[in-house]
């Protein structure tokens, strides 16, 4: 097992470059609040909106729409081709390329029924569709994976809900550099609580994160991150449900990932507790963050699984940039070319 403390490791390839896109977290995440606040839009009510994206783009759609619900706004989210059926007054569509086939399509179902957007993008097919049909758009770095622009695209949807007067946040940007400080490459893994997670996850073939309502979002991106940063397979379930059936066929050699918020309920947070003694201490593992302030509290989550994900990387000797698999699959899924024919049609390309 690789020593996560030696600083060589960290000037070598691909790791350097990774790293160094992770360390601009919070910067990025201040540019993309800047980027949605620039959008323009009249908008007479908004008390239903749609969310449109796929991978590293949806989870953006996730965390918005969870935001908008809990001030009272109805939010849904969509990762397929269709829209879902309801009285939309505006939807936001996030695609980082531009180029999404899962996101292009609604899109343009939605162009055709005129129904109010804004989209977030760093370029492509989305960008000239914004252009020819005058829809404000956000826009985010390209220059980067699409999972590396988290916090960019993050920062840019927030901004939007700002603009748009549908939401306030607080976000004390000093407290998340001081947090992310605390937990990147030069920090020692004994007081570095993304590198003991990453150590953990090691030592086990099968992962399993569990979550509930206040902390699905962020277990949901620590799933993402282990599968294509890490390149490691994991499970993913809800309590309590999970321990009404799943539980049954729980492997012996699996860790138990608990992400838990200073908001956790007290029956979840017993039910929880019941669970870590049925199984056995050492088959758990708690992540908690820092802050105990609302939202602050989320981006300390989504910053720590984030160098949890490339510090296993480092453990594994994989590359946390690529996907082969991911992109062999899309070359030979020909819907993609259907929508992307179609699109470029409605832009009188094709």
């Amino acid at each position: 097992m690789s020593d996560l403390d030696s600083a060589e490791l960290y000037t070598k390839s691909p790791y350097r470059e990774a790293f160094s896109i992770v360390d601009r977290y919070v910067e990025d995440l201040e540019s993309g609040i800047e980027s949605g606040q620039r959008i323009e839009l009249n908008v007479e009510k908004i008390e239903n909106i749609l969310l449109i994206g796929i991978g590293g783009s949806g989870i953006i759609c996730d965390i918005t729409a969870q935001l908008l619900k809990n001030v009272g706004i109805n939010a849904e989210v969509t990762r397929n081709y269709k829209v879902k059926p309801g009285s939309w007054d505006l939807a936001i569509a996030i695609s980082h390329s531009g180029n999404t086939a899962e996101t292009l399509e609604p899109v343009l179902d939605l162009i055709e029924k005129r129904i109010k957007c804004v989209f977030i993008t760093s370029n492509g097919i989305l960008e000239k569709l914004g252009k020819k049909f005058k829809i404000p758009t956000a826009f985010i770095r390209g220059d980067v994976p699409p999972r590396y622009g988290f916090p960019n695209m993050l920062g840019a949807a927030l901004g939007v809900i700002r603009k748009l007067n549908l939401m306030s946040l607080n976000i004390d940007f000093q407290k998340l550099r001081s947090f992310q400080s605390r937990i990147r490459e030069n920090v020692k893994t004994d007081e570095n609580p993304a590198k003991k997670l990453a150590l953990k996850i090691a030592e086990t073939p099968l992962p399993i994160i569990y979550v509930y309502d206040e902390v699905r979002n962020i277990g949901y991106r620590l799933k993402c991150q282990l599968n294509e940063n890490a390149k490691t397979y994991c499970g993913f379930a809800e309590i309590p449900e999970a321990l009404h059936n799943e539980i049954e066929g729980l492997p012996p050699n699996s860790l138990i990932i608990l992400p838990r918020s200073s908001k956790e309920s007290w029956e979840i947070s017993k039910t929880i507790e019941t669970l870590i003694k049925y199984l056995g201490e050492e088959r758990c593992v708690s992540l908690r963050a820092e802050s105990k302030e609302g939202f602050q509290e989320d981006l300390e989550f989504f910053l720590l699984v984030d160098y949890a994900s490339l510090y296993l990387s480092i453990l594994r000797k994989v590359d946390p940039l690529i996907l082969p698999k991911v992109g062999k699959l899309r070359s030979l899924n020909k819907t993609y070319e259907d929508v992307l024919r179609r699109a470029r049609e409605k832009l009188g390309e094709a």
